[in-house]
């Protein structure tokens, strides 16, 4: 039987997500409690915000229930929030942080990359998850780098990453597998 670990690693998807990589070495992977202390301020901003959405999406939902003008009016506002944070973000990271097209699981990712990284080396990986801005930082190990043309098929399992930025993965990957049934769904029907 398959543990759950591993069964994530069946989720893959395709994807663009907001990513920054730096190579490292293994003396520069912080413990698991100094890992869970660091991160760049702008990816903190939407990190912090990503998760007061989770936390408020009940409660949003219990004040829809009982006044729904009052649930419009909060989720406009944090429509406004949501578009200044990504603002800030992007003046901040417009320079570092690359739209890249991923194929994305709950154990690693894999990309074009413009350089080979040697296998076993290190990197840390920082991205952005769009639409929904959550913010994911891990450290990971190279698996795979081949050429193929000008670019270099490249390959990372993470070797550090909060489980809870892993879950915030399996959603994001989950929902992305639903829309796109969905839509395979409608165009098939139509």
């Amino acid at each position: 039987m398959q543990t759950p670990d591993e069964r994530r690693d069946y989720y893959r998807i395709n994807d663009t997500v907001g990513l920054l990589l730096e190579p490292c070495s293994a003396e520069d992977i912080p413990s698991r409690d100094e890992f869970s202390n660091q991160a760049m301020d702008e990816f903190k901003l939407i990190d912090h915000l990503s998760r007061l959405d989770l936390d408020n999406s009940a409660l949003l939902h219990s004040i829809q229930d009982t006044s729904p003008d009052v649930a419009r009016y909060l989720k406009l506002i944090n429509l406004k929030i949501e578009a200044i944070a990504k603002q800030i973000v992007i003046m901040g990271l417009t320079d570092e942080v690359k739209p890249t097209e991923v194929i994305l699981s709950a154990g690693g990712i894999s990309f074009n990359h413009d350089q080979s990284l040697p296998i076993d080396s290190y990197v840390s990986l920082r991205m952005i998850l769009y639409p929904s801005n959550a913010v994911i930082s891990s450290y990971a190990r190279v698996v795979r780098s081949k050429q193929q043309d000008e670019h270099y098929d490249t390959a990372f399992e993470y070797i550090l990453i909060n489980e809870s930025d892993r879950d915030t993965l399996v959603r994001h990957v989950l929902q992305l597998q639903s829309n796109a049934l969905r839509k395979r769904s409608i165009s098939e029907d139509s």
